[in-house]
Formats: structure tokens, C-alpha cells, sequence
């Protein structure tokens, strides 16, 4: 796939999520979601609302030290299949620069699935189970074998509407796709005054469970939401383990969300703010 048929499938998805929004949808509080790679990999224990879909589209842009660059792509569609339980699926694009040649592709095709099993309390977190599975999508970047990962996701609501998230987990593959690990983040969010403007960091990081170096991100980020309906968003990640050996890695995300009806499914039920404070 070169790089103008790739811009041309981007244009022709945004395109159809505009076109999928014959209905209207219930006024959402997207801004306040953390879905993950928008801009964070650390996410939430919220699930969408019952029988809402939505449409997500997410770049990210990478340097490294001499000059090479790599461009990651993520489209995704999901609902509220039941209540307190999202579904969705969704490809992974790459484009890596190898320094004498660039190669554009699908890199993976993706199903993952949320599960709330505790709202927020007065005392007590909201806790939910994160899983998904990645299948190979043919194609020079291609992960090479099916992989599964699992995730406990916390998060807690303090005054002044600041929130923060807990996630811990497992990535299965095999060794040439980069061999299992841990992983794991702490997040915060927080509303900008009286907008819907999201401002949000976390650290996340890879174990390996075998042998290799331990992976380390810093990121920061924000998401506005434009309408009832639309919410982008833009963060700055960067390796901190790759700093410690001189080598800059830094990664620009840009993205946008679009909730939308199908045919009988337009009228979507508000759902309750899991907040209590």
C-alpha cells in the first residue's frame, strides 16, 4: 500500500463515519473517556454506553535518533453491546522508515472487549477486565503470529473532578513478534474549568517475561470535545528507557472519535455518570 492509497482509505474512512451519523445520538461526556492510543495507552474502567457506537481514528508519528521515522495508524469501531460491556474491532497501519527503503501496510487486525463489574462507590474504585486479541494482517509489516492480551483497569474519582486510572496486565505473542511481557500504567485526568477540554499523563511500561530490556513511556495529552458527538484529541509520547542510552525517541499522536446511530439504534438511553463525586 503506498502512501497515497493509504491517504485516500484514511479520507474514505473519516468520510463513511460522517455518512453512518444519520441519527442523532444521546449528548455524550466523551472528552472525559481514555480510550486507549488517544492519546494514552493507559484507559479507563468505563465502558461505552448501551447500544452507542463510535468510530475512532488515531495517528501516531515517531522520530528516532538518525533521522528515521515510523507512522502507525488505528481505526476502530465499537458499541455498548450490553450494558457495562463494550465490544469493538479495528486494524493497526504501519508505515517504518528501515533508512534505505520505507514500507506501508496493515500491521494487524484487532477485537478487544471491556467488561465493568463494579461502578465507582463512595469507597471503592470502578474496576473492569480489558481482553483482545491481534491476528496477523498479511503485508511486509505484518506482526507474524496471533497474539492475546489481558488488562485489570482501576479508577478512582477525587474532588475537583481530578480522576486517576491503574492498568496491569499481559501480552502473550510469540518471539518474533516480540515474546511475552508485562505491562502496566498510572494515570491522571483532569477537566480544563468550565470546557471539554481533557488534560491527562501517565507512565506506562513492558516486562518482558524472558529476556529484554524493560520498556518506559512518558505521555501527556488532551482531548477537546467539538460536539455532542466529535471529540479529538493530541498528545506527545516518549521512550524514557531509549533516553538513558542517548538515543531521542519521541512520537506525536493525533486523533478523533465519532458516536453515531444505526437504523432503530439512534435513541441511546442515557447511561449514569459512574462519578458519584
Amino acid at each position: 500500500m503506498s502512501r497515497a492509497s493509504w491517504g485516500r482509505a484514511v479520507s474514505a474512512l473519516v468520510l463513511s463515519s460522517v455518512l453512518l451519523s444519520g441519527g442523532p445520538a444521546s449528548a455524550q461526556e466523551d472528552f472525559r473517556s481514555l480510550d486507549a492510543g488517544r492519546p494514552l495507552r493507559v484507559t479507563d474502567a468505563f465502558p461505552k454506553k448501551y447500544l452507542e457506537w463510535e468510530f475512532q481514528a488515531g495517528l501516531q508519528g515517531g522520530w528516532v535518533e538518525g533521522g528515521r521515522r515510523s507512522l502507525e495508524g488505528l481505526f476502530e469501531l465499537g458499541t455498548g453491546l450490553f450494558r457495562n460491556f463494550e465490544i469493538g474491532a479495528g486494524m493497526r497501519v504501519a508505515t517504518v522508515d528501515g533508512g534505505m527503503n520505507t514500507t506501508t501496510g496493515l500491521e494487524a487486525l484487532e477485537v478487544d472487549a471491556l467488561y465493568n463489574f463494579r461502578h465507582e462507590g463512595w469507597t471503592w474504585p470502578a474496576i473492569a477486565v480489558q481482553t483482545g486479541v491481534e491476528a496477523p494482517a498479511g503485508g511486509d509489516p505484518s506482526r507474524e503470529d496471533w497474539a492475546w492480551g489481558a488488562d485489570l483497569i482501576l479508577t478512582r474519582s477525587f474532588s475537583r473532578g481530578l480522576r486517576v486510572h491503574v492498568n496491569g496486565g499481559r501480552f502473550v505473542a510469540s518471539e518474533v513478534d516480540g515474546d511475552d511481557y508485562w505491562r502496566g500504567g498510572l494515570a491522571f485526568d483532569i477537566p480544563l474549568g468550565f470546557s471539554s477540554i481533557l488534560i491527562m499523563g501517565d507512565l506506562y511500561t513492558e516486562i518482558p517475561v524472558n529476556t529484554g530490556p524493560t520498556r518506559l513511556w512518558a505521555e501527556l495529552g488532551a482531548r477537546l470535545q467539538i460536539s455532542n458527538m466529535t471529540v479529538l484529541d493530541v498528545g506527545l509520547t516518549t521512550r524514557m528507557d531509549e533516553w538513558d542510552d542517548g538515543a531521542a525517541n519521541i512520537g506525536l499522536v493525533v486523533g478523533f472519535g465519532r458516536v453515531f446511530g444505526i437504523g432503530g439504534l439512534v435513541g441511546v438511553p442515557e447511561y449514569p455518570n459512574p462519578a458519584i463525586r
